[in-house]
């Protein structure tokens, strides 16, 4: 009896150990680590790679790193240093590495994490913490951050699937549906965009154009910036130029 009861102590124990572990990365985490391998950062790695490299992403978090998953959108948000990460980068970053990142993933995705944080890479959009203490143009944090979502993610622009803005970190996230030319979307890319960097070119242009409408301004600052592609803007995986295209016709429809 004493043995049954120690048996399912142990069960108990260990489903809560492994909950906690599973929902501890927040956000979507949950979902990621219950993957179905449909998304194509997923289908980078084999198998047994992909549940390496989860496993090496949850002891990251847990040394005190804290992390937030979007696996549909296929972007690692982290808070020290802030920063947006695709996960197709840091995929391929695994798997290029072969046998070494299997015998010892937590090790190879500290590293990765560490050199993501020291240099912005295609994929790797750095962050400013504290990026509006005040007001620009009457604007707050929130209401620059609207303004920019509402320019870039029009009600009905076709192609785009999700947008997010954060104004805590400074980010906005805009999906778009994608694939091979010429073939129905398949999948979806994600573009990012840091709203601090948006911020400084809208400064710089209003320091020029004294008069300027600020709607009127800020369209021109960001749709140089999309026109560009960047800096202050990547995306998880190269855009094709469809993909590019949507994002810069939602922002050129004629009734915004």
């Amino acid at each position: 009896m004493w043995i049954a009861a120690a048996v399912l102590a142990a069960i108990v124990v260990g489903v809560v150990v492994w909950w906690l572990r599973r929902d501890a990365v927040g956000g979507e985490a949950g979902g990621v680590f219950e993957v179905e391998r449909k998304r194509d950062w997923e289908l980078r790695l084999t198998p047994e790679a992909e549940a390496a490299f989860l496993e090496g992403l949850r002891a990251y978090h847990d040394a005190g790193n804290a992390l937030r998953l979007a696996g549909e959108q296929g972007v690692l948000t982290t808070d020290d240093p802030p920063r947006l990460i695709s996960l197709h980068l840091l995929a391929d970053g695994f798997t290029a590495l072969g046998d070494a990142a299997m015998h010892d993933p937590h090790g190879t995705v500290a590293t990765m994490m560490e050199q993501s944080a020291a240099a912005e890479l295609p994929g790797v959009l750095h962050l400013r913490p504290q990026w509006l203490a005040g007001e620009v143009d009457g604007m707050d944090r929130a209401s620059f951050a609207d303004a920019v979502l509402a320019l870039v993610c029009p009600p009905g622009a076709a192609g785009i699937a999700t947008c997010s803005r954060d104004e805590a970190a400074g980010a906005l996230q805009v999906t778009v549906l994608g694939g091979p030319p010429g073939e129905e979307p398949s999948q979806v890319n994600t573009m990012l965009l840091d709203l601090a960097r948006m911020l400084d070119l809208y400064q710089e242009a209003r320091e020029e154009q004294l008069d300027a409408a600020a709607d009127e301004l800020l369209r021109e600052v960001v749709s140089g910036v999309l026109a560009a592609g960047g800096p202050g803007l990547t995306w998880v995986r190269p855009p094709t130029s469809e993909e590019r295209r949507i994002v810069v016709d939602g922002l050129t429809r004629e009734e915004y």
